[in-house]
């Protein structure tokens, strides 16, 4: 039998958890007056205009408008249907929910859940946690994945970090669509799964074989894609296969291990940047668990997005060989085109790569160098441009002396400019001076490099079409101003809503704010007060939401005074009969075009251009 979660398991799991501690484990935020602001995960930006009040429970981003309670911003970001999210919001608030609810969730047996808990993606991520259970299976179970588990034992990971991670198996006889098969499948979703490929003849093969499996989550900690790592050496196939992007997986979003790691970054304050699966998987087994791995890609932008909404300081490791310097040196410029990192260097010797350091060294040694002997991001340069060059050679020196000079330049800190100044004058036997000045021409070439880029942007952005969404502030005419100032001190002022509710047929002009004048009174049936995310839930509609909380973000005045209320009502009620006459003339009009009444249409036209000019003032026709 299906049941719905109760309300009031929802209002118990709402009112125990703080939206504050939710939020911070998906984005770093810090205090502003009386709200949180930080950036916003559901786009990308480099000021933060995503924020959260605690007294109220709700967030909101001024940029891109969405907003809601701790249930929404669990939906938004995980992409959960409503019973998921509070299911979800119970365990990240360690709030206790009977089992049965819990399962009913989880096979999608819950009566009233919003069409999203059987949509295409709830469908997916399904399929993608049933098949890493039977890839992990296969790995430890049975004697399919005996080579890859003696494989994975060499490369020094233990049983207990193979479970941790839920490595596993793809067998070369193709037994994930069996296995897919014996569920009655939907065979339109598996083709969007990533999980398969499809046949000339239009059936369906299994993508991954004879691979060991990295099962890929996203920040919730949920299977959404996976890597596969041959194990014998092939001409024909890569070593590492990425499943292709699906609606759930962007590669260029996704960083292995960030699910882990960002709860490791409360304590350790920090995030580690390594190249590879297996040098996460290794750093983790010596204690280092704040570490992830781009997708066998460099690393992008919005992966770098992603990292700055939990952590402001990033250590980069990478291999020590020259393409792990070349990927160092391109993350850096990167990570430093924000310019709100801390960031610096891990560097390992011999060319190494971490797994390999930690197997030569030990777990022990290793931990120690992540954490006591990391080198800024200036040391790296000047250890970095010193590749292929003698520097004994006067060509190469200036050369030396040219690429090093323009990262010093790019520092704020005098001190830090001045003693690698000191340095490189010792170093060469220069004259400081002499350095200094190459220094201040530099950063003069620079800042008309920069000043050019920046007018260059200006031009483009002002050709480029913007989304909508992106774009504040609102605008509002004046009947509407004054309609989400009524409905707010409806919702907060009971002697307003007493006023209001006593005017025969009283109607907002505006389908939406009539629309939530007319829930605000079923909210009101059954809770003796305002709750604002209480009545988040209550509304349901995305859109009703946004309004709610953007109202309940506004500054409106705390206290309530009569003629405020009066004046609204008056624009609001004056404003009713002319959206009437509006009504009636494009009726009118329509007619007239019918007829092919030129004369009736020009004068309807002149009449209804004349009514929305008005309404647009927010004058009355009386």
């Amino acid at each position: 039998m299906s049941r719905r979660i109760p309300e009031e398991v929802i209002d118990d799991v709402r009112s125990q958890v703080n939206i504050l501690d939710i939020v911070e484990q998906y984005v770093q935020m810090h205090r502003s007056g009386k709200n949180w602001f930080g950036l916003c995960p559901f786009h990308t930006e480099k000021t933060a205009s995503f924020s959260v009040n605690e007294q109220k429970q709700i967030f909101n981003c001024f940029s891109c408008h969405r907003g809601g309670n701790v249930f929404k911003f669990i939906m938004e970001i995980e992409n959960l249907s409503f019973p998921e999210a509070v299911i979800r919001v119970a365990d990240l608030g360690n709030v206790t929910i009977d089992q049965e609810y819990i399962d009913d969730v989880k096979t999608g047996n819950t009566n009233g859940a919003d069409d999203e808990a059987n949509s295409d993606v709830s469908v997916l991520k399904d399929y993608h946690r049933e098949a890493a259970e039977l890839y992990h299976h296969i790995l430890v179970n049975t004697q399919l994945g005996e080579e890859a588990l003696n494989y994975l034992h060499g490369r020094g990971l233990t049983d207990d970090l193979i479970e941790e991670f839920q490595l596993g198996y793809a067998p070369a006889n193709k037994l994930l669509l069996p296995f897919f098969d014996e569920h009655q499948p939907d065979y339109q979703k598996l083709r969007k799964s990533g999980l398969f490929v499809e046949l000339r003849d239009g059936n369906l093969s299994d993508r991954f074989r004879e691979r060991v499996m990295f099962p890929i989550r996203n920040a919730a900690g949920q299977v959404v894609a996976f890597s596969g790592r041959l194990l014998q050496k092939s001409e024909t196939q890569p070593k590492y296969l990425n499943s292709p992007e699906t609606d759930l997986f962007n590669k260029r979003d996704v960083l292995f291990n960030f699910d882990k790691a960002k709860n490791s970054v409360r304590t350790e304050k920090n995030i580690i940047l390594f190249e590879g699966f297996m040098d996460v998987l290794a750093a983790y087994r010596a204690g280092v668990k704040n570490g992830v791995a781009s997708m066998g890609t460099s690393l992008t932008e919005q992966q770098v997005y992603t990292l700055a909404r939990v952590s402001k300081k990033i250590s980069i490791c990478y291999d020590g060989d020259e393409p792990g310097q070349n990927a160092t040196k391109r993350a850096l410029e990167l990570l430093g085109s924000l310019d709100r990192f801390e960031v610096n260097v891990i560097s390992l010797p011999e060319k190494l790569d971490p797994d390999e350091y930690i197997r030569k060294y030990g777990e022990e040694k290793f931990y120690t160098k992540v954490h006591s002997s990391p080198e800024s991001k200036l040391a790296f340069y000047l250890r970095y441009y010193e590749q292929g060059r003698n520097l004994d050679n006067e060509h190469d020196q200036l050369a030396y002396l040219d690429d090093v000079l323009k990262k010093i330049a790019q520092s704020t800190d005098v001190i830090e400019v001045d003693l690698y100044l000191n340095r490189l004058a010792q170093r060469f036997q220069l004259d400081k001076n002499a350095l200094e000045a190459q220094l201040k021409e530099i950063r003069s070439s620079q800042r008309k490099k920069s000043n050019f880029q920046q007018q260059k942007n200006v031009l483009q952005k002002r050709s480029i079409a913007i989304d909508p969404k992106l774009q504040a502030p609102v605008h509002y005419s004046i009947i509407e101003q004054a309609e989400r100032l009524l409905l707010y001190r409806i919702l907060h002022d009971h002697s307003t809503w007493l006023k209001v509710a006593n005017i025969p047929e009283f109607s907002f002009v505006h389908e939406n704010y009539q629309t939530l004048y007319l829930l605000a009174q079923g909210f009101f049936n059954q809770h003796q007060a305002y709750d604002s995310a209480a009545f988040l839930d209550f509304v349901q509609e995305s859109a009703l939401q946004e309004i709610i909380v953007s109202l309940e973000m506004n500054n409106f005045a705390k206290q309530t005074s009569e003629q405020e209320v009066s004046d609204c009502l008056k624009l609001i009620l004056q404003a009713s009969p002319l959206e009437d006459q509006i009504e009636s003339v494009k009726i009118q009009l329509a007619r007239a075009k019918r007829m092919n009444d030129q004369d009736t249409v020009v004068a309807l036209t002149v009449k209804l251009i004349e009514l929305l000019q008005r309404k647009q003032a927010g004058i009355s026709a009386i």
